[in-house]
């Protein structure tokens, strides 16, 4: 079963079955079909099952004579779903039941291409026939059923394709689209040898409501549905297994190549994250990596022009400008932004060279730019800002709280788990503006106002406390400042908050006490709640829901931010920003400075750095003057582009590193040409702390180098020595990592292995699935915290004059700024960013579907087509920030979150007129 994997099977000592006469031990919990393949491997053939989908038993491909000890009555029974027990003596290749077999493949056969049979010449064999090689080809007895060259092929989708006269009607892509995506887009359709696969009210793919997720194509067991590179039955000559670039859910890929070339890529089975499953990012989105488009070469610009020079004189001209900048303004005149797209050595090596090599602690990047206010605001009231618990822990709960995220979109793996528990009927709590996928599923949606997450979570934990459903004595051992919350909250007004909100009080109520009342209850955030002005207000009052009613420290609850980007938290983890180092150490303890001047070698710079607004206001005042970037495209990503734009022009230096020529890269003095993830080794760490490695699968495009390999080039220009050598080799720097941050010690190249390890590690490789285990929190005791509701300043400055709110998102096909998946098919599939507006709001404006609107804020305007969709209140408009020809980050503000400066995006006052053309 798909969400079951986790479940420890123990082997029952005292009870046993028979195979072939042999006696062997059972375990509890297996099937005749696992308990056969555990000791004899192979032997029992099959065709519709699949070890990932509920056990279906229709093809009896997989059946075994079973005689029973107790009255010695011979059946014949499918293995694939009935279950092992004491005393079963199984026999399965009995002259019986080989004739059963290969009559099944000979009912089949009538009906299916006869030169289907075998593998053509050059590919490799489909599950089918080896499954006909392995039971014998029988002789065609019946007549054929229906003429299999009528049925039209359906090659419309950029990706997968249907060729359905090799259907074998097995069922497992209906049951694949049902059990593993939850999208139930495929289904059965006719009667007798009329019966046939349909997509949606039987159209093509691309008509569909498919997601392109591949799950079916992966479990076909013919070539009726398949992938356009064929990744099914080609014969590859090196599978290399490695990490997911895109989101933070890491999953594991194998990824197929032939003669040095990328062909193919499936999910394994194997993978503890992702079981066998990924979306179409991770599946199909990787033809960027040797796109036309990349750039090859490292780039002056001269005269205005970029041309390309040597690395040796890309190198020199950046070390003597850095030079006489740091020695004419001093190191805190230089800062860097890394990229949580690199991989933790990367990360590593890029705050070592500005604290190190430089002597600054002006180092920041997307994971403060994201989800600052998820480490900040946990730290605070758990001692450790990161995931308390695994996703596995999902076949553990009992309700599912959900924050702010849209993860069927942003985090699709983790989101199809979680979209399967909300269908079978889960406690399900969603808040967010937007009904989205998930929302429209839950028994609970709580569609706030923008802005007001402080408000909802207060009356939440006001009707918990007034229906005394609070978990008092976990409460009393292991939390402190309870009292003064209760004390807060028990006080506030509901009907002002029911207004302030925009959510009913009773519904809230209603909401609350199922959340308190369930046994397990997990938590699920995004950035939804942290990127707001108060964003760490919200995280630590989510915390506070954990704790007031025990839901931390145990299986199947806890607080779990889902992270946007693929290796967010192993940025974080490494030492990205500017007032923690690698470890989440305070660069203000002088303990810490003394700590790191010892491991690095030079003494370590004393002042706290600047984050990126601060860098870019430093700039435009004059006291900022390089600006180092590594594979992040700010002036596309970051908020009010023109103001970032004004200050990149203001610099002395503007130096990149990446794939492609981003707007940012457009505006650099120095371009160098970077390699992806598919050209290097390193680690990513996902969302669940989870270490993991990636692997090399294919060369260098150009000249390009790893962006690791970069930074220990300039390491050693500007005068400061790698322990590890010259070359970039990620096994050694993850042996310095791990000796640096105490919560890495564990962690060595090859115990990660195939599924790698959740930090903390200790030193003996033990690694942890939970945090806070029985309310033993990394600080002591929890620590509660209360705030009032504050209204955002960008809506007290603005919202007369622009009185719609816009918030920004993700959509499935495309990753944060598109850079990777603009130069893929899934640009095809969403070509264009639209503006989601209300029809109420619309008809008022005399707007329509397909218009055109100009959307502008404070900031500026830019044009975009529109979307007309209940799914987001009247007064509010949403969009996503894929596409270069919208630049939404034109309108987008300065207002960000008190603690930890992460940009308000959600919150945007605007307002929009439609387009006269």
């Amino acid at each position: 079963m798909y969400l079951c994997e986790t479940t420890k099977l123990k082997l029952t000592t005292d009870m046993k079955a028979y195979i072939n006469n042999q006696a062997h031990q059972i375990i509890k919990g297996e099937t005749i079909l696992e308990f056969v393949r555990r000791i004899e491997r192979e032997e029992i053939p099959t065709m519709c099952q699949d070890d990932r989908l509920e056990n279906f038993g229709s093809c009896r491909v997989c059946s075994v004579e079973v005689a029973r000890e107790k009255d010695g009555v011979t059946k014949t029974m499918a293995s694939c779903h009935t279950p092992i027990s004491e005393g079963l003596y199984i026999y399965p290749q009995t002259e019986k039941i080989k004739r059963l077999r290969k009559n099944i493949v000979e009912l089949i056969l009538t009906d299916y291409p006869s030169d289907k049979v075998f593998a053509e010449k050059g590919k490799a064999e489909t599950p089918f026939q080896k499954t006909i090689a392995q039971i014998g080809i029988p002789n065609i007895r019946y007549p054929k059923g229906k003429t299999h060259l009528e049925i039209k092929k359906d090659t419309n989708h950029p990706y997968i394709k249907s060729d359905l006269s090799q259907c074998i009607n097995c069922y497992r892509c209906v049951r694949a689209c049902e059990e593993i995506q939850g999208e139930m887009i495929l289904g059965m359709s006719g009667r007798g040898f009329a019966t046939n696969i349909i997509k949606g009210f039987d159209t093509t793919f691309d008509l569909s409501a498919c997601v392109s997720c591949g799950a079916c194509v992966q479990t076909c067991p013919t070539e009726a549905l398949t992938d356009k590179f064929e990744t099914k039955t080609l014969i590859a000559d090196e599978v290399i297994r490695t990490t997911c670039t895109y989101c933070g859910v890491g999953c594991q890929l194998e990824v197929s190549k032939i003669n040095g070339e990328i062909k193919g890529i499936q999910a394994p089975e194997t993978a503890e994250v992702n079981l066998g499953h990924t979306c179409l990012k991770g599946r199909f989105a990787f033809q960027f990596y040797n796109h036309p488009d990349r750039l090859k070469e490292p780039l002056i610009k001269k005269n205005g022009k970029f041309e390309e020079v040597t690395w040796e004189e890309a190198y020199n001209y950046v070390a003597n400008k850095l030079k006489n900048i740091k020695t004419e303004f001093g190191a805190d005149s230089i800062g860097g932004i890394s990229s949580s797209r690199a991989t933790n050595e990367e990360n590593y090596l890029m705050q070592k060279m500005m604290r190190a090599a430089i002597g600054t602690n002006n180092i920041d990047g997307c994971a403060r730019v994201c989800h600052a206010p998820t480490a900040f605001g946990m730290q605070q009231a758990f001692g450790t800002g990161a995931a308390t618990n695994s996703i596995n822990d999902l076949d553990q709960t009992d309700a599912i709280f959900l924050f702010g995220a849209n993860p069927t979109e942003a985090h699709p793996v983790t989101g199809a788990k979680i979209k399967q528990l909300f269908m079978k009927g889960i406690t399900s709590i969603v808040v967010d503006p937007v009904k989205t996928k998930l929302a429209q599923l839950a028994q609970y949606h709580l569609q706030l106002r923008p802005g007001t997450n402080v408000a909802i979570l207060n009356m939440i934990a006001h009707y918990i406390i007034k229906e005394n459903l609070v978990n008092q004595e976990f409460i009393n051992l292991n939390t402190e400042q309870y009292n003064e919350f209760k004390n807060h909250v028990i006080d506030l007004d509901m009907n002002e908050l029911e207004i302030l909100t925009g959510v009913s009080k009773e519904l809230v109520k209603k909401a609350a006490i199922a959340y308190a009342k369930a046994n397990n209850a997990m938590e699920f955030h995004g950035l939804g709640v942290t990127e707001h002005y108060q964003g760490s207000k919200t995280v630590m009052l989510l915390s506070n829901l954990a704790m007031m009613t025990g839901n931390i420290g145990r299986k199947g609850v806890g607080l779990n931010p889902l992270r946007g980007q693929n290796n967010v938290q192993g940025a974080a983890d490494m030492g990205v920003q500017p007032h923690q180092t690698a470890g989440y150490m305070d660069v203000n303890s002088s303990d810490v400075q003394a700590y790191f001047t010892e491991k690095y070698g030079v003494k370590m710079p004393l002042k706290e750095g600047l984050k990126i607004p601060e860098m870019i206001d430093g700039a435009l005042h004059g006291t900022f003057k390089a600006l180092w970037i590594m594979g992040e495209d700010t002036l596309m990503t970051d908020p009010n582009s023109n103001h970032i734009r004004k200050a990149f022009e203001k610099l002395d230096l503007l130096v990149v590193q990446e794939l492609f020529m981003s707007a940012t890269a457009e505006m650099a003095d120095v371009v160098f040409p970077a390699s992806s993830y598919f050209e290097k080794n390193g680690t990513f760490t996902n969302g669940e702390r989870r270490v993991q490695r990636v692997n090399k699968v294919v060369n260098s495009i150009g000249n390009s180098k790893p962006d690791g390999q970069i930074v220990i080039d300039m390491m050693y220009k500007m005068g400061y020595k790698q322990p590890t050598g010259t070359k970039y080799v990620a096994r050694k720097i993850l042996e310095e990592i791990a000796d640096v941050i105490p919560f890495m010690k564990g962690v060595t190249w090859d115990n990660l292995a195939d599924n790698g390890l959740q930090w903390p590690v200790l030193e003996d490789g033990t690694d942890t699935k939970m945090l806070h285990l029985n309310g033993a929190f990394k600080r002591g005791k929890g620590k509660f915290h209360n705030f009032n509701f504050e209204e955002s300043p960008e809506l007290v400055e603005h919202r007369e004059k622009y009185p719609f709110i816009l918030t920004t998102a993700r959509q499935l096909e495309h990753y944060n700024s598109g850079t990777m998946t603009r130069r893929t098919d899934n640009q095809t599939l969403s070509p264009m960013d639209y503006l989601e507006i209300n029809p109420l709001d619309a008809g008022k404006k005399n707007i329509s579907a397909g218009d055109r609107v100009k959307i502008f804020s404070d900031r500026g305007s830019v044009e975009i087509p529109v979307k007309l969709n209940y799914t987001v209140k009247p007064g509010v408009v949403r969009t996503t920030f894929h596409q270069p020809e919208v630049f939404i980050n034109i309108i987008t503000g300065d207002v960000g979150d008190k603690e930890t400066m992460t940009p308000e995006y959600k919150v945007v006052a605007v307002d929009f007129e439609k387009i006269l053309m």
